[in-house]
């Protein structure tokens, strides 16, 4: 008896479109597993900082030229005594309240009015920037210093040079000054040395006929 298989054939037929799009899915699913979705691509941007701005390194300056008859950097003479004594932060001479003192880079500020003040608001009658001759020794001149430069610290020829009409004065003991400026009305500049040395350790601006050898004795 002859058997008919073209049925199962026919069966088979059937069946098979079914699992090839089974397996057409689920290749197309692995293709897409495999593809994914796609990175992100994560920019990153670097900002420079700015470069701060250069700075110059200090360097020493000069002194400021503001040593004249009328005074002194900012305390004039015939100003008042109180305003300059807060306006320069100076301390009081405990014995001597006529006299104030302050400290300030490499000398001593000094503010004097008279004893005896006469009627109304004491007022500065002499201004003087100094410090121990020692500590000048072989330095260049510190603090204010005149219009030609000199100043606490210069010596005694350097000054006689820039002021050829100075006039010494003779003082107590071996002190000496030089009268280098002087104004009417106003004031004069003394410099004041030790005799038998050339550094001159004070400059003054004073209404005065000289600087005094001892104002608080």
């Amino acid at each position: 008896m002859d058997i008919d298989t073209r049925r199962p054939r026919a069966r088979s037929a059937r069946i098979l479109p079914p699992l090839c799009g089974m397996a057409v899915a689920a290749a197309l699913l692995a293709g897409c597993a495999a593809t994914g979705a796609p990175t992100p691509t994560v920019t990153q941007t670097v900002t420079a900082s700015a470069e701060p701005a250069p700075t110059s390194s200090p360097s020493a300056s000069a002194p400021a030229a503001d040593v004249s008859p009328s005074g002194i950097g900012d305390v004039d003479l015939g100003t008042s005594y109180d305003e300059a004594v807060a306006a320069t932060g100076a301390t009081l001479a405990e014995a001597c309240p006529w006299l104030a003192t302050a400290e300030a880079d490499g000398y001593t500020l000094t503010l004097q009015r008279p004893e005896l003040p006469e009627q109304g608001p004491a007022v500065v009658d002499l201004v003087q920037v100094s410090a121990s001759p020692v500590d000048l020794e072989g330095k260049p001149a510190v603090g204010p210093v005149t219009a030609e430069g000199i100043g606490i610290g210069s010596r005694v020829d350097q000054a006689l040079a820039a002021y050829p009409d100075a006039v010494e004065i003779e003082s107590v003991g071996d002190r000496r000054y030089l009268a280098i400026e002087s104004e009417a009305g106003t004031g004069s500049v003394f410099l004041t040395y030790t005799a038998g040395t050339d550094t001159i350790w004070a400059v003054t601006a004073t209404s005065l006929d000289e600087p005094p050898y001892e104002s608080c004795g």
